[in-house]
């Protein structure tokens, strides 16, 4: 028996960003395993970028729109892993179910 669903494990996995994907990775669950890879994948790439992006000329600017972009994201991806929805995202979502595949050594 379950104490937290799936889905809310899933979820979970976007709460802190990168921080709580990492936390979920060992889940026995793929589909929360799914989840919190993309969400490591895409939060601690987004992290490095607001981190960086402030070194280049405007970058300052650039950074608070990647800012803005990855509250709407994380909200996003939040909401979907918490109706049971396994989105993927562009990049990150490949790479994450291409490591769940069976096939994958």
């Amino acid at each position: 028996m379950e104490l937290i669903s799936e889905n809310v494990r899933a979820a979970m996995c976007y709460t802190l960003g990168f921080i709580t994907g990492v936390l979920f990775l060992f889940d026995r669950s793929p589909f929360v395993r799914f989840h919190a890879i993309q969400s490591t994948l895409t939060f601690s790439t987004i992290a490095a970028l607001i981190i960086l992006l402030p070194v280049i000329p405007g970058g300052v600017i650039l950074s608070r729109i990647v800012m803005a972009f990855s509250i709407i994201l994380w909200a996003f991806c939040t909401v979907k892993a918490s109706r049971g929805e396994a989105f993927k995202l562009p990049i990150f979502g490949d790479i994450a179910e291409e490591q769940l595949s069976p096939n994958y050594t």
